[in-house]
């Protein structure tokens, strides 16, 4: 880049000597400037910029009628414009106290800041002001800042009505492609020392005033006559042409060129030295994401799951995007202090390696949700998403208004989503927490219904169940759209009531409410396997959630068991080593695969990952150690061996799954033990029992009648 750059400059030095040097000493002599002033002039430092000019419309006529009035005005003006100009990357060059010149490096920036300054300006006290915009050169010298462009967009300012955005040609140009921008010409106008007319535009968006051409007034150009104004006019086109040039090729940023309309939100980085804050990143990450799914005009945003595993990575983020297929990447950063947060956040469109969109924004933490909510749909509109009634009203959507809930919300989701006892407690206070700062908040209701559906807390299913439901209708009764509360309600539907018609029509709808949420897929592939309506429906459905998450060695895990029990050993096989690579201390995996060896009298090989499974896991060890131990002993003929480990575990104080006591049983050819297991099983609504009429270790008790009479009771007949 710099090399271009250089050979640029000095063929613009060769071009200033053969074809402005002539030009330039005619005008010196013209205005009798001598050798000393000419370097001086020369030494100027100079800047191209999209330049903006704000005034305030009648300010002495107000001052001189209301002193008070005036001094409130001018000091919510200064407010608003520091904060905004701020918010938008740019620069404060001079203040003539009720008015300002400010310099930006792109002319979309300097809009939105236009339009944030005059939508700030409508409250109370409201600043009557006008604004004018152009793209030009500034001089810097002696502390003042000078130049055409400067005069132009000050000319253009001083036509305006309170309440307007006036605009150059130059600027217009620039907002062509961009549908949020609407604008209308209201003629071309001559100023005052400025010797080309100027076309000027008007900002029409909703709520911004459009001037009347016939009854605008300002500082417009009275007949005047130059001595010099064609060697001028040429010394303007002249830096006109290089000013177009330099624009093009180094300040000028595109609009969205990808033809798929997909995005990657990475997760925002965390820059507060607060480390707790790191909820805050995740759950401000999670709910963008969210809110972009439902987007019909996206065609791909990648869950939190997939997107998780590039947090705080610090390759090509171009890369990323490639690897996750999409055509735009977000990155950003969040910084929270007390009751206040920063966000900052880039757009960048894939194919051009530009920067589409960015912001800065400085807000309190009461406006987080707001802030939310703007930017999902600055991103959809940078992408020239369509959004639909139903997609505007997705974006806006709170789920409550008090920030603070929302704040101890995403803590319990975060303590949550760690999947352990120890972090168990935590979650439910913060859920608690964000329940007595807003009763109605239907989503705290929700993540209270997930701890309870799975004993954290080693509780029977017929404890924590029914506290789940509670809290899911709850949540329900308040939002009837809740996927995650509508999959909790199916999952107990399945596993509890046994009632698969209508889990299965609840698990539906949660999965068109949200087709991006894992636990639906996952509890609806169960359903269609384990009750024998369709086996290959329910694996696929088991992939789309593992498509969802793929580092998830729980979901690996799954589909690695319901090959098992699918008969797929050589599928379950592979895929439980896949689970054990990724996670040796996950338990589960090695069980499973140690009855996938069995199912092939592989007993050496079985007994060899039995040993290698944790005494401390996700379950009991007297699940996924003690019991497939005796089932292994039995199944291999080593009865006695079998016996007494099982006396072991029935002589123990500790917790007894009935469950995998009945496989043990099993093993031993103790049929009717078994079924007095699975019984016991039944009575406690212990969670594995959905698994019976699939389970092929249990495939020798199908013509018993009193296994006939369990399916029955579960409906699964």
């Amino acid at each position: 880049m710099k090399s271009g750059r250089g050979t640029f400059c000095t063929g613009m030095r060769l071009l200033n000597l053969v074809v402005a040097g002539p030009v330039i000493s005619i005008w010196l002599i013209l205005h009798k400037i001598t050798p000393g002033s000419f370097i001086s002039v020369m030494s100027q430092q100079r800047r191209l910029a999209a330049i903006l000019f704000t005034d305030i419309v009648d300010s002495t006529a107000i001052m001189q009628k209301d002193e008070q009035a005036a001094l409130s005005i001018n000091k919510r003006y200064v407010f608003v414009l520091k904060q905004s100009v701020s918010t938008h990357g740019g620069e404060i060059l001079n203040d003539y106290g009720d008015g300002c010149l400010c310099a930006f490096t792109s002319a979309t920036q300097a809009v939105r800041c236009a339009i944030e300054i005059q939508k700030q300006s409508q409250f109370e006290p409201k600043v009557p002001l006008r604004i004018g915009l152009h793209i030009g050169e500034m001089i810097f010298e002696d502390g003042k800042v000078l130049g055409d462009g400067v005069n132009v967009a000050s000319r253009i300012q001083s036509i305006g009505a309170a309440n307007s955005i006036l605009f150059s040609s130059e600027i217009s140009d620039k907002l062509s492609n961009q549908p949020e921008f609407k604008c209308t010409s209201i003629g071309k106008f001559r100023f005052k020392n400025v010797n080309l007319p100027v076309e000027v535009f008007a900002l029409c968006n909703e709520g911004f005033t459009v001037p009347d051409k016939r009854k605008m007034e300002g500082k417009l150009q009275e007949r005047k006559t130059f001595r010099s104004g064609m060697l001028l006019t040429a010394v303007i086109l002249f830096f006109g042409i290089i000013t177009f040039f330099i624009y093009k090729h180094y300040f000028n940023r595109p609009g969205f060129t990808g033809t798929e309309k997909s995005i990657a939100v990475l997760p925002f980085e965390a820059i507060s030295s607060e480390k707790e804050n790191e909820y805050i990143n995740d759950g401000f990450t999670i709910d963008i994401i969210d809110k972009l799914s439902k987007l019909s005009g996206l065609t791909e945003v990648p869950g939190w799951a997939r997107v998780r595993l590039y947090k705080n990575y610090k390759g090509n983020i171009i890369d990323i995007a490639n690897e996750l297929g999409v055509a735009a990447i977000l990155t950003g950063t969040i910084q929270k202090q007390g009751d206040k947060v920063q966000i900052v956040a880039d757009l960048t469109d894939v194919n051009t390696g530009k920067t589409i969109w960015h912001t800065n924004d400085d807000r309190n933490w009461g406006d987080v949700l707001s802030l939310q909510n703007e930017v999902a749909e600055k991103i959809a509109g940078s992408l020239s998403a369509h959004l639909t009634t139903a997609d505007q009203n997705d974006i806006q959507k709170k789920y409550t208004e008090n920030a603070e809930a929302y704040n101890y919300y995403l803590r319990g989701r975060y303590f949550w989503d760690k999947r352990t006892p120890v972090y168990f407690d935590s979650a439910e206070a913060n859920y608690q927490k964000a329940i007595r700062l807003d009763p109605n908040y239907g989503l705290a209701y929700a993540g209270l219904a997930d701890l309870y559906i799975f004993n954290l807390r080693s509780l029977t299913q017929l404890e924590s169940i029914p506290i789940a439901r509670d809290y899911a209708n709850k949540a329900l009764s308040l939002d009837s759209t809740l996927a995650e509360a509508l999959t909790t309600i199916g999952f107990i539907q399945s596993v509890y009531d046994y009632d698969w018609k209508k889990s299965k029509l609840t698990l539906e709808k949660a999965i068109r409410l949200n087709p991006d949420y894992s636990y639906a897929h996952i509890f609806y592939g169960n359903l269609l396997q384990y009750t024998g309506q369709n086996t290959q429906g329910g694996i696929d459905e088991i992939k789309k959630a593992l498509d969802l998450d793929p580092s998830s060695a729980s979901l690996n895990w799954i589909l690695g068991r319901n090959y098992y029990l699918a008969g797929e050993y050589d599928l379950a096989e592979k895929q439980l080593r896949k689970t054990i690579n990724m996670n040796a201390l996950f338990p589960g995996a090695k069980v499973y695969l140690a009855y996938v060896l069995l199912a092939r009298k592989d007993f050496e090989g079985a007994i060899d990952l039995i040993k290698q499974i944790p005494q401390k896991g996700m379950i009991t060890n007297t699940i996924y150690g003690d019991i497939i131990l005796v089932y292994t002993y039995g199944l291999s003929g080593n009865i006695m061996q079998a016996r007494e480990e099982l006396n072991k575990i029935l002589k123990g104080s500790f917790y007894k799954a009935h469950y995998f006591i009945a496989c043990a049983y099993i093993a031993l050819k103790e049929y009717k033990l078994a079924l007095d297991e699975l019984d016991k099983s039944l009575a406690g609504k212990e969670l594995f029992l959905y698994l019976v009429k699939v389970d092929p270790i249990f495939f020798s008790l199908k013509n018993e009648p009193r296994f006939k009479e369990l399916l029955k009771k579960m409906n699964l007949e």
